[in-house]
């Protein structure tokens, strides 16, 4: 009889890359356990800390569990940094932080439901403004957090449209509506008055002249501004 094929060894999980976690300096256990207990309005850190450092440390222990996002307000409220830094300041740091962790690739499954709901209460209690995170977070991760109305697909294709209108898409010129004889005087004109644009007086009388054969050539005022650079 024909040998049996032997049986098919089941394929091994693809394992998530180990999570990039930095080492605590600043946000120590004692820190997460008084943030965490009833007296976290009156614990106060003894030393002056940095900020960027910090905040970066504090969005890790909330991303990691160690500390709930109700408890952020607790968190900053128990800290002088380093830097006479202002509120908009905090925001700003904290948005590059979200951004960064956004993109982590490490950062999946209940990190990144913690991450999501972490960016969320922020919002929600003004410690960061929306428009922050819209300018420098991904499409895909400004949807995960509903501050997009459309998906980061949707999202980036409008992006790359709107870019292509904006750098690629050139200003066509209507020739045949243009006559070449107000371009003429326009040139005329600009070599006549030369240095005398000096002149306060010159300058006026010169810029009512051009605008008199824009309006009665039909000239392209764009047309008429790069002439006049170039000449200049």
């Amino acid at each position: 009889s024909p040998p049996k094929p032997c049986p098919q060894q089941p394929r091994p999980l693809a394992m998530s890359p180990p999570l990039q976690a930095p080492d605590y300096r600043y946000v120590t256990e004692e820190c997460l356990r008084e943030w965490k207990g009833q007296s976290a309005a009156a614990f106060r850190l003894p030393d002056p800390v940095p900020m960027a450092r910090f905040l970066y440390e504090l969005c890790w222990a909330m991303v990691r569990g160690d500390l709930p996002p109700q408890k952020c307000r607790a968190a900053l409220d128990s800290v002088v940094f380093v830097e006479e830094a202002r509120q908009e300041e905090s925001a700003s740091v904290l948005a590059d932080i979200i951004a960064h962790l956004g993109q982590d690739i490490t950062i999946s499954g209940e990190y990144r439901s913690r991450l999501v709901k972490m960016t969320k209460s922020l919002v929600e209690s003004s410690l960061i403004v929306p428009r922050l995170l819209q300018e420098r977070c991904e499409e895909e991760f400004l949807w995960e957090v509903e501050l997009s109305k459309s998906k980061g697909q949707d999202l980036k294709a409008k992006e790359v449209r709107v870019n292509t209108r904006l750098l690629y898409q050139q200003t066509k010129f209507n020739l045949v509506r243009e006559e070449s004889e107000g371009y003429a005087k326009l040139v005329t004109l600009l070599c006549q008055v030369g240095s005398d644009l000096a002149c306060q007086n010159a300058s006026s009388a010169t810029i009512s002249i051009v605008k008199s054969l824009i309006g009665h050539f039909d000239l392209d005022p764009n047309r008429v501004f790069d002439i006049g650079v170039g000449m200049f």
